[in-house]
């Protein structure tokens, strides 16, 4: 009952059913709260700020917070709300990967993909998101890093460039 007394509240405070429309999930609420900003640029601070009350309200873990507005943000192309909310801790507690996924998914160019997949730690994570994103010349120097040559062998066979396979053939000879 309160989270339907806080979705009317909302929809009164901004005069649309789109910044949360009827629904008995606390996550779909707030998912919407942050959508609806990207159509309402002139109260987006405000509307982030309000999908942050509500998720307090209702005890959202600060991972699935993360999760959903990492989600939301992709949903409604709020690239650099995306790379504020990336920016602004020393490490997400989820992470760089849910932010990589969101820019390949959200077929943003190969300098943003970078942007999350560089700041990724575990190698072998990073060398899967060069991949997912087709960023292969990347992740041959991960799999060369790794000295994996099974890892090398697999970016040569996924890709059609030949500039790409003879430098996997280079890699695998440096490794010999």
């Amino acid at each position: 009952m309160d989270l339907r007394k806080d979705q009317e509240v909302l929809r009164n405070k901004y005069g649309s059913v789109d910044v949360a429309p009827e629904s008995s999930s606390v996550t779909a609420t707030i998912s919407s709260i942050v959508k609806f900003a990207a159509s309402n640029i002139r109260e987006q601070h405000r509307l982030l700020a309000d999908a942050d009350k509500v998720a307090k309200k209702f005890r959202v873990a600060e991972k699935r917070l993360w999760h959903i507005k990492v989600i939301a943000f992709a949903a409604s192309e709020q690239w650099s709300n995306l790379r504020i909310l990336a920016d602004s801790r020393a490490k997400p507690p989820i992470g760089y990967k849910p932010f990589a996924r969101a820019v390949i998914d959200g077929n943003q160019n190969s300098s943003e993909i970078l942007r999350y997949t560089e700041r990724i730690s575990d190698l072998e994570e990073r060398y899967d998101m060069l991949c997912y994103g087709q960023l292969w010349s990347n992740a041959l120097d991960e799999a060369f890093k790794m000295k994996d040559t099974r890892r090398i062998l697999n970016v040569k066979n996924l890709c059609n460039s030949a500039d790409i396979q003879i430098k996997a053939d280079q890699l695998m000879g440096r490794l010999a």
